[in-house]
């Protein structure tokens, strides 16, 4: 397979993957219902965001990363790359030890339900699969950032026109009108 057609693919699957880490990451990954004698039952939720606020954050990061790509050259497109991995397995660590911060966080929303008065505690947990959802999207961006890194030497780049403007070397003889506009440009005062 030519490595040019990764190129598209890889950009769009990063953003893709850091989209659905950030969805899965804002879905209830465990909910329960608090109930108590003579008070109305209250259910309660757990995001992965209310868990472990930094997997979202890490999410966006790789959006964001995966469209620098689209502009960077590829000295930095492999820096993009390796940067997209480490922060995919970062992420995948986090979702994966998050089982005591999602108890933790169930536990207080219990507390700060309505329905607790002090004694009474949810008879049941239940997990949904979006963390596991979560885990899946940050392992395959840690495998896009690694192609990332792998072909972005092989990639189209942005044209030299899209460089920075480069200072020109002036004699001082304004001799045209362009000549006048380019001084300008340079940050000259042509009257002098």
């Amino acid at each position: 397979m030519n490595p040019r057609r990764l190129y598209g693919p890889s950009v769009l699957g990063a953003v893709g993957t850091g989209g659905l880490a950030f969805l899965a990451a804002t879905r209830a990954w465990a909910s329960t219902t608090v109930k108590a004698d003579g008070v109305p039952s209250a259910a309660v939720e757990i995001s992965g965001s209310d868990a472990v606020p930094l997997v979202s954050a890490l999410a966006l990061v790789i959006v964001a990363s995966a469209l620098a790509v689209l502009a960077a050259s590829v000295r930095v497109r492999r820096a993009v790359g390796a940067f997209i991995v480490i922060v995919a397995i970062a992420g995948l660590v986090m979702v994966l030890t998050a089982e005591g911060a999602v108890s933790r966080a169930v536990d207080k929303a219990v507390q700060d339900s309505p329905a607790f008065i002090g004694t009474n505690s949810p008879e049941v947990v239940n997990h949904s699969a979006w963390l596991q959802v979560t885990a899946f999207a940050f392992l395959l961006a840690a495998l896009i950032g690694a192609a990332i890194t792998r072909y972005a030497g092989e990639w189209p780049t942005m044209g030299r026109k899209y460089d920075a403007p480069k200072a020109h070397a002036t004699t001082g003889e304004i001799s045209t009108e362009a000549d006048i506009w380019k001084a300008l440009d340079d940050g000259k005062d042509p009257t002098q």
